[in-house]
């Protein structure tokens, strides 16, 4: 039909390896005499990017959270993970058929919204956190708290939503709320009774452990969606614009090339983030050698997307010193001090700043973050690293931030956590904020 013919296969090198090549022929006619031209491009590269996009929607697929892409103006499901289908019972398909308001209620002595409240303040206010109640389709009921986004793609309103199951959460407040009360009743001699109830806390302190490592990673996915984001509509935009030019016969050489550059390094960007993902959560218990550099680029490669959609301006002053010390540990306790310092921001107008700063004294070094956010409170400021102590809802949080980035300086990297209120003048303007230091030995 004169139409070039595309394929995919592999060559051979003269030492016997092969390597993956596109290959695209046609028929032409030169004097009457009927040729076959073939074109020969190595695709190796974008092999080795469509494996690591096939990776991160993998990733998507095997997170302990529930995930789903619903359209704003419709309210039906458009995409859900495996976890999604699994937890709820229902096909993909069968969710796709299905409104969010199918499944979902308010739970009660929460928030208790409707789902028609939650689809028109998402639209306002972009971002928000809801908790609710999912049937089942075999009539179980899953409690679930859902960090929710607003997006938008070719003209039309979309919102992912991450839910996470909280039954545990909630069953264990309540385990300790009735600890609690056993405690209080308890008098000194009865040491049996108090020591088994130390027991218990201490196995629901491991539970908690677990969940804190779960919730970091729904934390994760969250930040990568916004990593995501920006370069793949550039992906989008680029990609339409060489069809368009393409089925109007104005594709140039130098044109597709350049668009193919670009497409190039927006794949680059989203290899990287994929690995810095990765690595947070690759489990190593050994010291290791890095630099605060190193930590604090990774610290921001994480989070930068999702602060700079919230416009908090993040201000860095970092002497660039080598450590021994453990990496990963230490970057999820800077990851949980950055997200305490987003929180604390939470319906704040004015203009609003993290800053991070390293220094070396006596023998330590020092990694402090301010913010302007208004401070901590001075009846709980010297609570603030016990277990199970928080300031949020007692269903938004588990107290369990602090404490463990506490326990991880204090009892593995054998250094200090210090908490204090502070004011200081920036851009001509005086602030008040908390500020967070971090001292480890060098």
């Amino acid at each position: 039909d004169g139409l070039p013919n595309v394929i995919e296969t592999e060559h051979k090198r003269k030492d016997n390896t092969t390597f993956p090549v596109e290959v695209i022929s046609k028929f032409t006619t030169i004097d009457n005499i009927e040729y076959l031209i073939s074109y020969t491009k190595d695709i190796t590269e974008r092999i080795k990017k469509d494996n690591d996009i096939k990776f991160y929607f993998s990733l998507i697929n095997s997170s302990k959270d529930m995930i789903f892409l619903a359209n704003h103006k419709t309210e039906y499901i458009e995409f859900a993970n495996e976890t999604a289908c699994d937890k709820l019972g229902f096909s993909l398909d069968e969710l796709k058929n299905m409104k969010v308001s199918d499944f979902r209620a308010p739970l009660e002595s929460l928030d208790n919204i409707e789902i028609s409240e939650v689809f028109k303040t998402i639209r306002k206010n972009k971002d928000m956190i809801t908790f609710g109640v999912y049937t089942a389709k075999d009539g179980t009921k899953v409690p679930v708290e859902t960090s929710l986004h607003l997006n938008k793609h070719y003209n039309e309103n979309f919102i992912t939503a991450i839910s996470r199951d909280i039954s545990e959460r909630l069953e264990i407040e309540n385990k300790k709320d009735e600890l609690s009360k056993k405690l209080k009743n308890y008098n000194e001699t009865l040491e049996y009774e108090i020591n088994r109830a130390k027991d218990e806390l201490l196995e629901y302190e491991k539970i908690i452990q677990k969940q804190s490592k779960m919730a970091a990673m729904g934390e994760m996915l969250e930040n990568i969606s916004h990593q995501w984001r920006q370069p793949l509509s550039a992906i989008s935009v680029l990609s339409t614009g060489l069809i368009l030019q393409d089925e109007q016969n104005k594709l140039t050489k130098e044109f597709l090339s350049e668009g193919l550059n670009d497409i190039n390094k927006q794949v680059q960007y989203l290899s990287t983030t994929i690995d810095d993902f990765r690595n947070f959560f690759k489990p190593n218990k050994a010291k290791n050698r890095f630099t605060t550099k190193g930590i604090v680029n990774i610290l921001l490669s994480l989070t930068q997307a999702k602060f700079n959609n919230e416009d908090i301006s993040i201000i860095t002053q970092i002497q660039d010193i080598e450590l021994f010390s453990y990496e990963n540990e230490l970057l999820q306790v800077l990851l949980n001090l950055v997200a305490n310092a987003k929180d604390a921001f939470h319906f704040k107008k004015y203009d609003k700043f993290i800053f991070i700063k390293t220094y070396t004294k006596e023998g330590y070094l020092v990694f402090e973050f301010k913010d302007n956010a208004g401070g901590i409170k001075e009846d709980v400021i010297d609570r603030i690293f016990e277990p199970y102590f928080t300031t949020k809802h007692s269903y938004s949080g588990t107290g369990i931030g602090l404490y463990m980035s506490e326990k991880i300086i204090v009892d593995q990297i054998k250094g200090t956590i210090l908490a204090e209120n502070t004011q200081y003048e920036y851009n001509n303007s005086m602030h008040k904020g908390a500020i967070f230091k971090v001292s480890i030995p060098i």
